[in-house]
């Protein structure tokens, strides 16, 4: 890959960050710039939470690998769920194919929970796509009630606190 290509593909990537950012107007509501996070031991994990963070986010992806969209209506927060329409899916999952390849496969990588506040837990996964030798971060996040809160897709780094 060229220099121009390498600046191409950053270039797309930031875009796509950029509308993704409009998903998360909860999450960052969620989620401050000042906070830390910690990681749980996977003996303080709730396994219910990471199952369905995987199942949604599994369900989400494959839909729109088929060129669907997902209905996140009872899984999800109304501001969530108000955002996700099947027109910002579609537009989104475009630039991530356009820029990474398709859907392929999302392995769990760990949760992590804000110091000050334990109202919802971030369940980190490893999203493979086509063109992306590296995993991209899918971070779903989940309230104590089990709704989806956020959906992040982010370049990978293994501490959150490094963000």
């Amino acid at each position: 890959m060229n220099l121009k290509d390498m600046k191409n593909t950053k270039l797309k990537f930031i875009r796509l960050i950029i509308s993704l950012l409009t998903v998360v107007i909860v999450s960052a509501l969620l989620i401050s710039c000042k906070s830390e996070f910690k990681k749980l031991p996977e003996n303080k994990t709730d396994k219910s939470k990471i199952e369905f963070a995987m199942n949604i986010a599994t369900s989400y992806f494959t839909a729109l690998k088929n060129g669907n969209s997902y209905d996140f209506e009872n899984n999800a927060i109304t501001d969530f769920t108000e955002k996700m329409t099947p027109n910002f899916q579609k537009q989104t999952y475009d630039q991530i194919k356009k820029t990474f390849g398709n859907f392929e496969s999302l392995k769990y990588s760990g949760t992590w929970v804000e110091k000050e506040n334990n109202d919802f837990q971030i369940i980190r996964l490893k999203g493979n796509f086509g063109q992306q030798k590296t995993p991209l971060e899918i971070r779903v996040i989940v309230t104590n009630s089990n709704k989806i809160a956020g959906l992040w897709v982010k370049p990978w780094k293994d501490n959150l606190n490094n963000y």
